[in-house]
């Protein structure tokens, strides 16, 4: 009987644990999808409000620099006064005349629009396919004025001007930015032999990106840097960051180019393995650039993933435990409702059929139930009763 027992225990046991295995399965299974699908979902959220964050710095970037470029033209007007419209060049003695007067090392003008404004002048006359400076309010360190040197011809107002277009476009003059505007002069002739050039000085509108990108932060250790790219990313510059502001980016971050690389090309800007720039996120940060329409500046914001995604994480856990516990809850019912269904009437039934295999057939058997295991008992009972009738005859 106790064999019977162990066996009858064994098959609660066993139905339980396949019944519970596969709803557990199930529930696996339905909570990876969901886990994934949500995990997409919230990411791809959190990436489009970072970048529209960052969009929205690179906004006010463009703001900015759309008011200095249009004061910079209004105050040149200002500056033109002092010359002739059409100068005269000697091309041979590298002499420029305004109104019959020399400009070489005349510092009057220049130094007067300096002291008014608060910005650089420059006045540079053509010499073959250079342009040099003549006259400036632009000094060194010892106090000396930056003259005789020419134009680089890789800047980018060169190509503009040489061909009589004025440029206007951010500067950097003794680590000083500038917002630099270059005209072209010309002579009667219609030939550009001169440039004038005044640069107002931008610190303060700086200074306001450089707190609004400060302020603009993303969970605890997230945030956003700007950098100029320039003609490539060797000549890249740190316009706006914490502690490497002004800095070539490959010299502060060598070990980051092929990070900077992808950021240049990653469709929607978006990069998945970023590196730790600011200095704070962790190694699993991932990074989105926007860029300014002007200067083509990228905005970049460096975004710590196990904090992004933390929210989504602890209520997934959360799932997880509440299905832990409710399979532990659906095992616990189940078992019981198979001992009292089936394993007791079970060990009922066991005991009737053993006292009739001992010969004990004086006990009646009596059942209410209507399933498979009351159909049982009923034949053991109809069973017993033969026996008995077979007994009554043969001792008749």
């Amino acid at each position: 009987m106790a064999a019977s027992l162990a066996n009858n225990r064994s098959v609660a046991r066993q139905v339980t644990l396949m019944a519970i295995g596969l709803v557990a399965l199930v529930l696996v299974l339905v909570g990876l999808a969901i886990a994934v699908l949500t995990e997409r979902s919230t990411r791809a959220e959190v990436v489009s409000s970072v970048g529209n964050t960052a969009q929205s710095v690179a906004q006010s970037i463009d703001a900015a620099d759309a008011t200095n470029r249009e004061l910079v033209q209004l105050t040149m007007r200002g500056f033109q006064r002092y010359f002739e419209a059409n100068m005269q060049l000697d091309e041979g003695t590298g002499e420029l005349r305004s109104f019959g007067a020399l400009v070489n090392d005349d510092h009057g003008s220049v130094d007067k629009f300096a002291n008014e404004t608060g910005g650089i002048a420059t006045v540079f006359a053509r010499k073959g396919d250079d342009f040099v400076r003549v006259t400036t309010s632009i000094k060194n360190d010892k106090g000396e004025r930056d003259q005789g040197t020419l134009l680089a011809r890789d800047s980018a107002a060169y190509q503009r001007v040489k061909t009589g277009e004025p440029y206007v476009g951010r500067t950097v003059v003794n680590g000083k930015p500038y917002m630099g505007y270059y005209v072209p002069s010309k002579d009667s002739a219609g030939k550009v032999v001169a440039l004038l050039f005044i640069g107002t000085d931008v610190s303060v509108f700086e200074a306001m990106l450089e707190k609004q990108v400060a302020q603009t932060r993303f969970f605890d250790h997230g945030g956003t840097y700007v950098i100029d790219p320039g003609k490539s990313l060797a000549d890249a510059v740190f316009v706006a960051h914490p502690t490497a502001r002004g800095k070539k980016v490959l010299e502060a971050y060598p070990q980051a180019r092929g990070f900077f690389e992808a950021l240049a090309t990653a469709e929607g800007g978006y990069v998945r393995t970023a590196a730790p720039v600011l200095g704070e996120s962790s190694s699993d940060a991932w990074a989105l650039v926007r860029k300014t329409r002007a200067d083509g500046w990228w905005v970049v914001a460096e975004v710590p993933d196990a904090e992004a995604m933390g929210g989504q994480r602890r209520v997934t856990l959360a799932v997880w435990g509440l299905m832990a516990v409710a399979v532990g809850l659906l095992a616990v019912g189940l078992f019981v409702m198979l001992r009292r269904g089936v394993s007791r009437p079970l060990q009922g039934l066991t005991q009737a059929i053993t006292l009739v295999a001992q010969g004990d057939l004086t006990e009646a058997f009596h059942t209410t139930r209507r399933d498979e295991i009351g159909a049982l008992v009923h034949e053991v009972e109809g069973m017993r009763q033969r026996y008995v009738q077979m007994l009554q005859q043969v001792r008749t």
